[in-house]
């Protein structure tokens, strides 16, 4: 409870002494009796009431969070509209009751909002701000301005706006900057920042393809409506842009052009996977082509391994052989008739042939007869 309370209450205090004093000295006149202690006591009540009164009225109380602007009623400088020079801060203050009127403004942070959501913001109902961007599409947007009253210059609101600076000068100067910021851009400059400020899509990604201008649109927001404020006997602190929405038509052509992106996407992806199948099969046939050529290199060349060594070894036999025969000239003789039946009895040579055998040496060992003259071979 402050000062000027408990005063205030000692005030009330007095007057009802007043008024009891009265109805007691009134029955004691009623019974004949004196009625100067029920008069004394009224008179105590009523100077208590007054002095206290007084005081309370004499007396400002201003808060820690407030200051308040002081009115002379009586002999004030017009100049500065009849009030004081200098606003009361936090503290008590003594001043003339009656002929000074203090008027108390909270210097706390203010938040004044004009949102879509009709229980969200200042004013009941839709309080979007409605802006057109430089491309001629209508957006809509919220917007939260945060602000103070500055002590210093609370004389300058109290004359200009006194109660009324939310509704006739935060309201409108905000709506107005903000159209006048938002139509130097184009929608798709806005919706990349609206897909920040709002995030998430249906799926859980973040839908913004470049980056968001949001940052810069609200600081050049704030960079125009601080001096305003200051010259209106308030403080700016910070201009915040949330939940853009766009119209239908502007809605459904971002749909559209995102399914054409999600089908050209896929149909890449499709592509993709095709070429890679396709590569996969050529570099098959290809290593399964080189496959067969080493292959049949390695045949030929087993072939031919096989036919030197075939031909080493005939080589060889015949060198072995001629060995043979250089050392036993009837060798080939004595295999010709191992080859003959054994029931050969007659063989018929050309007369005008040499003879290869000792038709003799035959005669001898196969018991045959010769026709002919048996001329040795040359």
């Amino acid at each position: 409870m402050g000062l000027t309370s408990v005063l205030s209450f000692v005030a009330i205090a007095g007057v009802l002494m007043l008024l009891g004093g009265a109805l007691i000295a009134g029955s004691n006149m009623t019974q004949n009796r004196s009625p100067r202690g029920g008069m004394v006591l009224a008179g105590v009540g009523l100077v208590i009431a007054i002095i206290f009164f007084v005081a309370s009225s004499g007396l400002v109380e201003v808060g820690a969070t407030e200051v308040a602007v002081v009115f002379q009623q009586l002999g004030g400088n017009a100049a500065t509209n009849s009030l004081w020079d200098k606003p009361l801060g936090p503290g008590v203050h003594v001043i003339l009751p009656i002929i000074n009127q203090p008027i108390i403004y909270s210097t706390q942070t203010r938040n004044y909002t004009m949102s879509g959501t009709s229980d969200e913001g200042s004013r009941s109902g839709d309080d979007a701000v409605e802006a057109r961007t430089s491309d001629g599409q209508l957006v809509k947007v919220d917007v939260a301005v945060f602000y103070h009253i500055d002590p210093s210059t609370v004389n300058q609101l109290h004359i200009k706006w006194q109660d009324r600076f939310e509704n006739d000068f935060v309201r409108p100067t905000t709506r107005s900057i903000i159209r006048q910021i938002m139509a130097d851009y184009t929608v798709g400059d806005i919706y990349s920042g609206a897909a920040l400020a709002n995030q998430q899509a249906s799926d859980g990604s973040t839908p913004a393809a470049k980056p968001s201008k949001l940052p810069e649109m609200e600081q050049k927001m704030f960079d125009q409506m601080t001096p305003a404020f200051e010259t209106n006997g308030l403080t700016l602190q910070s201009v915040l842009l949330r939940n853009i929405t766009f119209s239908d038509e502007f809605l459904k052509a971002i749909e559209a052009r995102q399914v054409a992106e999600q089908q050209a996407q896929q149909a890449k992806l499709e592509a993709d996977r095709k070429r890679t199948i396709a590569q996969g099969d050529a570099d098959a046939e290809v290593t399964a082509a080189k496959g067969d050529a080493q292959s049949n290199i390695e045949r030929a060349r087993g072939d031919a391994e096989a036919i030197v060594l075939r031909a080493d070894a005939e080589a060889k036999a015949l060198d072995a052989i001629s060995k043979q025969l250089a050392a036993n000239p009837a060798l080939i003789q004595w295999r010709y008739i191992e080859k003959l039946a054994a029931d050969i009895k007659l063989i018929l040579v050309p007369s005008s042939s040499p003879y290869l055998f000792d038709l003799n040496s035959l005669q001898n060992q196969a018991g045959t007869t010769t026709s002919g003259t048996a001329t040795p071979a040359p």
